[in-house]
Parts: C-alpha cells; structure tokens; sequence
C-alpha cells in the first residue's frame, strides 16, 4: 500500500512540476520597469522606464546607445519656464516616442561626433530625450544627468542605479544636428532609480498615474 501512495505522490509531483513548466513557457514577454525621479531647488520630475528595450547608435556603440521608446511616462518641471508630461501613443512611431540615452562622453566619442563640443568633459549621463514629434513642437527636449566618469562601469546599458546627486542640464530648444540650443539650465539635483514592477508588454496604460 505503500508503495502505491508512494506511486501516486510521484505522479502528481512529476505532472505538477510539467504542468507549471508550461505556463512559463508560454507567459507574455515582460518588461520591467524603472522610475527615475529627480528634485532640485527649482526642478523635480520623473521618468518611468523600461529596461527590455534594446538600444543601438550608429557612432561608437560601446559609448553612446540610444534606446527609443524606452520611456513610458515622464513629467519635467523646471520653476515656472518648463512643465511637460506625456506618455505613450499608439499614433506615434518609435524613434518619434521619447527615449533614455546613456552616453559615455570620452574624447574617442567626442572625436567621432563632430556635433558633440571638444571641451566636453569626460562625464557619464543618462538622458531623457523627448522628440519634437512627441513634444508636438519644432524643437525636441533633452534633459541630461551627468555623473562622474565611470558611473556606468564602461556600460551603455540603462541604468538600474545612479548616485545621489548628478548635474541636471535642459536643452529645450534642440534640433540636432543643427543645434543643440541654449542650455535653459544647470543645476545639482538629488537623482534615484526604484523598480516598478514587472507587467506583459502593451499593458502600460496608467503605470504611472498615481505619481
């Protein structure tokens, strides 16, 4: 009698364990996603983040990786010249949504680019890029982070963690490669990542609403 129970026990284990084998298997793609959310003495905001998307440059990709339609949620306010939000449009094509882009500025990348200012300091900086299209102007918003040298440990993969503190600069009137406009401003903000959580592809519509 045993033996059988024993028989029966196995067999429902061994079923279980195939049965649970195949729902993974056949789970939806999941993106998990970051908030990155900064706050200064005239500057706060936030961008949420997905960190499935692969990124990609045609110039030094080991230094510069651009990664469209990372972003799913973003809110800048800088005093009161700049209040933007925006989310996702199933309207708009990818490289039109806004997107996270770590660059490693070093002069090897300087002197590939011939955009990119010779003086530029020799900072990492994780940006958020709002094209024109999605800001529904003629010029797109860049708002970079810079952090020391090395932050990124030589990687151009998006951040899951940053410092404390980074130097915010906006670019509100960039048309690259024609200009990349007057910086709007510069300032130390306090800089943090936390994880939002994992959820199926194209089920984002208001991860971020209670923010």
């Amino acid at each position: 009698m045993n033996f059988w129970k024993k028989l029966i026990i196995t067999s429902i284990l061994t079923f279980a364990v195939f049965f649970t084998q195949g729902i993974i298997d056949h789970l939806p793609a999941h993106a998990a996603l970051h908030k990155f959310s900064f706050n200064g003495e005239q500057a706060n905001g936030y961008f949420i983040f997905d960190d499935s998307i692969r990124g990609g440059a045609p110039i030094r990709p080991d230094m510069l990786s651009e990664y469209d339609g990372s972003v799913v949620e973003y809110a800048v306010n800088i005093g009161d010249e700049i209040s933007e939000q925006g989310s996702q449009s199933p309207e708009r094509a990818t490289h039109d949504e806004a997107r996270t882009i770590v660059t490693l500025l070093r002069p090897e990348l300087v002197k590939a680019s011939p955009n990119l200012p010779k003086d530029s300091p020799q900072d990492d900086e994780f940006i958020l890029f709002v094209p024109k299209v999605a800001r529904q102007s003629k010029y797109a918003l860049s708002v970079r982070f810079r952090y020391p040298e090395n932050t990124f440990h030589n990687s151009v993969a998006q951040p899951k963690n940053v410092p404390n503190q980074a130097l915010m600069s906006v670019h509100p009137y960039w048309n690259f490669p024609i200009t990349m406009g007057k910086v709007k401003f510069e300032q130390p903000v306090k800089t943090s990542i936390e994880d939002i959580f994992s959820l199926p592809k194209n089920q984002y519509d208001g991860v971020g609403a209670s923010n």
